[in-house]
């Protein structure tokens, strides 16, 4: 097993980027040699950027264990009290976002952590000005989340 076996093709990394981190965060494998070297070139791209790194300024994001089926019992006990779910964030949100269930996300955190990829597992219509609408697979799983804390994958 090398040491650049988490580095594939399609994979959402984190990049360090080594310019005092001026574009630190989340990007997708664009583009990885078969066989990874400490000198191979690495393309990289986010929503709006692509940059071209070395595979030690590439490091994976762990999701850890699925809370899925837990959530689901949660969502299954609200539902019978009268709790109403969907399945696309446009149906609770105006949104140019195809957010939909079973799309993989990565989550930002107030301090700036990231971290994912997670599956969205349903939507519900903000109850309150905190615009938390979005629920995703991780150990929160009954507390939704913002729509613009979340990167789509």
């Amino acid at each position: 097993m090398g040491k650049y076996d988490f580095i594939k093709n399609g994979k959402v990394l984190f990049w360090h980027d080594p310019d005092n981190g001026l574009s630190d965060g989340v990007y997708q494998v664009v583009s990885a040699p078969k066989v990874i070297e400490d000198d191979s070139i690495i393309l990289i791209a986010s929503s709006g950027s692509e940059a071209e790194v070395y595979p030690a300024e590439l490091s994976p994001i762990h999701s850890g264990k699925s809370y899925k089926e837990a959530f689901l019992h949660w969502k299954a006990g609200r539902e019978a009290d009268g709790k109403e779910f969907y399945n696309r964030l446009s149906e609770v949100m105006e949104t140019e976002c195809e957010m939909k269930v079973g799309d993989k996300v990565v989550f930002t955190n107030s301090a700036g952590l990231i971290y994912g990829p997670y599956e969205v597992l349903a939507f519900e219509k903000a109850s309150d000005s905190s615009g938390n609408c979005v629920y995703i697979d991780h150990d929160s799983y009954w507390f939704s989340e913002r729509p613009e804390d979340l990167f789509l994958v």
